[in-house]
């Protein structure tokens, strides 16, 4: 019986629904949630060793399941915090902000954001009033902060994630860990505002001034990771120019100028940073460091991913597969190089796979094979490609019993120290980070003296990955949950084992492994009933407060331009025709 995963009903039921087979799947996402890994921290002794950290993202408490609603589109991961261990991690990263003005994806929900938190042009901005400052469901809160206004909220009157994580580091505290938290602002999808923002001195000073007034806000806040992707690079179809690096030096002179005039000098200024070294380059790194840089995350995965890799690779390689290919060592090699403290260098692990369909591999180490991404999507979790670190071990993954699930064989290259995944009946290929990849990279990030681990994200794991970036690290045990070591094996070529593909498939333990709990009082999966006012209903109105579902209620339903809406979740001033659809507040219910 497997004790690091579990059932959950509301996977089983869409899985049914959607007629999602693991062991034959190659275009459809599993839609699998959280809660079907049990969370396995280990506690290890307090030591100055490098740290482990993180990235958790806001959208992750999500799953509309939890309230009735069973289609691809309100799904969610439905991922706890109320299972993080506060003694888990060094520093938990927020996800994310973003700058109004930006003009890419994501400029309709950036600008509705910045309307309900008093935001202006070049200021940064949290994107999700509720689930920020107001939700409770999966932030470890007993209500909600309904009435919480963003345009105000500060601290100590926070509801959601934001409320959560504040509590969460006061426990730690409580239990003698220091747990740092960081916000960050950009990413791949919010870097477009970037490039003009930087070019000027009186646009830089409006940004900073503007991370200002977030650490008056929210003090508990210590550091800010700036996730420029990127200088001089398109990344997401950006605007950039050879200027980026020049000015990305003035906005780290100018942000760490005005935080110390504030009377934050405390505040520690990081980036996160490509690891493909031609691009890193534009960053100017030594330039930022000069300027009051403190650290760099290196994103050390995404290496590979469908369809536009040319070649079937490793997403998260420790070393190169062949000469002047993408890896961890390659590029902490290149910023040492460069005069970058090494133990201002951070590197990064997955927890989630990049995956590949029509695959045919020649050699397994070194990795060399072909992939066909065809038409349409390839199998993941929530999307094209990814599968996250709970779904591995639910539906591919089969630590206990070392080896693969439905059909799939677990493979280690040697060469580029890395492990994939590989179904040679369906042709789906999955590069990830194990235990034992992990393990590796913590013992790489020691012996280099390197800052640290981090993960994206930490939404995805199940203490797994982090217990071994720990052990890797050299930490000794303190509490132990759950034994690692049966986790650090190699793949079947590597061993010799038999082909395992006709495994049976592993029955979710009923009765799990005893953890210690990570609080005495954790949220109920199920939402509580909030009987708060409600208030909407009838014409929509712009000043008028909607409620969806994530409030633990039946989403409000209006009428406008001749169509009835219903609410998904909480907004304010968000016109129902402009703001539909997948991903948006509002459901078009049709004509009336």
């Amino acid at each position: 019986m497997a004790k690091l995963i579990k059932g959950d009903s509301l996977t089983e039921k869409s899985n049914t629904v959607d007629g999602f087979k693991p062991a034959t799947e190659t275009e459809k996402y599993s839609y699998t949630s959280a809660r079907v890994a049990t969370p396995v921290y280990n506690r290890y002794k307090k030591a100055n060793k490098p740290k482990v950290f993180g990235y958790y993202t806001d959208w992750s408490q999500y799953d509309g399941r939890l309230q009735g609603q069973d289609t691809p589109e309100s799904r969610g991961r439905g991922y706890d915090l109320a299972n993080v261990a506060p003694t888990a991690y060094d520093k938990i990263i927020f996800g994310f902000l973003g700058i109004v003005g930006d003009q890419g994806e994501k400029q309709s929900t950036i600008n509705n954001a910045a309307s309900l938190t008093g935001k202006v042009t070049n200021e940064p901005t949290f994107l999700d009033p509720w689930g920020d400052f107001q939700s409770y469901v999966n932030c470890n809160l007993e209500t909600s902060g309904w009435d919480v206004d963003p345009k105000t909220v500060t601290e100590s009157t926070t509801h959601g994630l934001l409320g959560g994580l504040r509590d969460l580091k006061a426990k730690a505290k409580a239990m003698g860990h220091e747990l740092a938290l960081s916000m960050s602002i950009g990413g791949w999808t919010m870097s477009n505002g970037f490039h003009e923002m930087a070019k000027t001195d009186a646009s830089r000073k409006v940004f900073a001034a503007g991370v200002v007034k977030l650490f008056k806000q929210f003090p508990m806040f210590s550091e800010v990771d700036i996730d420029w992707e990127y200088p001089n690079n398109a990344g997401n179809g950006n605007p950039h120019g050879p200027e980026d690096g020049a000015n990305y030096a003035l906005l780290i002179k100018e942000l760490k100028t005005q935080l110390d005039a504030a009377g934050r000098s405390d505040v520690k200024v990081s980036i996160a940073s490509s690891a493909v070294v031609d691009v890193l380059g534009y960053s100017n790194v030594k330039a930022l460091l000069d300027a009051g840089l403190y650290g760099i995350n290196v994103m050390t995965y995404d290496f590979f991913g469908t369809p536009w890799a040319a070649e079937l690779t490793h997403h998260t390689n420790l070393t190169p597969l062949r000469e002047g290919s993408w890896s961890v060592e390659a590029v902490v090699d290149y910023l040492i190089a460069e005069g970058f403290p090494s133990d201002r260098i951070n590197i990064g692990y997955a927890g989630y796979t990049r995956n590949a369909r029509n695959a045919e591999i020649e050699s397994f180490s070194p990795l060399k094979g072909t992939y066909n991404p065809g038409q349409g999507t390839t199998t993941g979790t929530f999307e094209s490609g990814c599968t996250e670190w709970y779904d591995t071990i639910y539906n591919y993954l089969d630590l206990e019993n070392q080896k693969g699930r439905n059909g799939f064989n677990v493979y280690t290259d040697e060469v580029a120290n890395a492990d994939f995944l590989f179904n040679p009946n369906s042709g789906v290929f999955m590069s990830l980070d194990t235990p034992r990849s992990v393990k590796l990279k913590g013992e790489y990030a020691a012996r280099h003296n390197l800052g640290g681990l981090f993960t994206w994200t930490i939404d995805q794991d199940n203490g797994v990955l982090l217990n071994a970036a720990r052990e890797g690290l050299g930490y000794e045990m303190e509490n132990e949950v759950v034994d690692m070591a049966p986790f650090y094996f190699k793949g079947i070529n590597a061993t010799g084992e038999e082909d395992a593909s006709t495994d049976e498939p592993v029955v979710p333990d009923e009765d799990p492994i005893d953890v210690e709990p990570v609080d005495d009082e954790p949220v109920d999966v199920e939402p509580e009933e909030d009987d708060t006012p409600v208030s909407g209903g009838g014409t929509w109105d712009a000043g008028t407060i909607y409620y969806g579902f994530d409030a633990g209620r039946e989403g409000e339903i209006v009428t406008y331009n001749g169509h009835s809406y219903q609410a998904q979740w909480w907004s304010q001033g968000m016109q129902p025709d402009l703001n539909c659809g997948e991903g948006q507040p509002w459901k078009d219910l049709g004509a009336i």
